[in-house]
């Protein structure tokens, strides 16, 4: 059995987590083994990153290369587009959320965990920033309705949580993600998807507990 290292408050593990539920593959979830980076996990996956993935004699670490492997070992469903074009605009996009969308919501991160109150005026510049970043999507999808033509690919699966989590912030501080045409379809594509929807409620439930953990915000 696959052993895949994860925490749910992560978006990068829930979209290895997604592509596992897609390809219905049989995996253990758990938590790195003394959390991540310690001697103990380093010993199984040696990056000590997360997410981590050990499957028989591969130990892989990097979101996209887990991906990558899984479309290579479990190629149904596929992923990856056929065409060499579509499967570029593919991984374009995934190189997109990981350089510029996902870290405008990690943003956030360092002042809730500072305790800055729901009302303090740095939230509200992130939720603009993060707005602001996910227009640059708006021209590179096709929203017809998933990002790259018809079917489910792997940019599915890195969004989908982010997307929530990105939305789940912005209200918890009092604003909105504002997001243009062609990003709300997407959103609508990717919540209908029932394994996208496990990862995106888990990750909801995993942030709203961590939050709490710094300061109070209603739910």
């Amino acid at each position: 059995m696959i052993q895949f290292f994860a925490y749910p408050e992560s978006v990068f593990c829930a979209k290895v987590r997604i592509a596992l539920d897609m390809k219905e593959l049989d995996y253990a979830e758990v938590p790195p083994p003394d959390g991540y980076g310690s001697t103990a996990y380093k010993k199984i996956v040696p990056a000590g990153s997360i997410p981590g993935l050990k499957d028989e004699s591969a130990a892989l670490s990097d979101s996209n290369a887990i991906l990558e492997y899984l479309e290579e070992t479990a190629p149904s469903p596929a992923l990856l587009p056929e065409h060499p074009v579509e499967r570029a605009q593919v991984r374009a996009l995934m190189g997109l959320h990981d350089t510029r969308i996902e870290p405008s919501v990690r943003a956030f991160y360092a002042p809730i965990k500072a305790g800055k109150s729901p009302g303090d005026e740095v939230y509200k510049q992130l939720i603009e920033d993060m707005s602001v970043a996910f227009e640059r999507l708006e021209d590179m999808i096709e929203a017809a309705p998933y990002a790259v033509g018809h079917h489910v690919t792997l940019a599915e699966c890195a969004f989908a949580t982010t997307f929530s989590q990105a939305q789940q912030l912005a209200s918890l501080f009092g604003g909105e993600l504002k997001l243009k045409p062609k990003c709300q379809r997407w959103w609508q594509a990717m919540q209908s998807l029932s394994h996208a929807a496990t990862s995106i409620d888990i990750n909801r439930k995993a942030m709203q507990d961590w939050v709490a953990k710094f300061i109070q915000v209603d739910a």
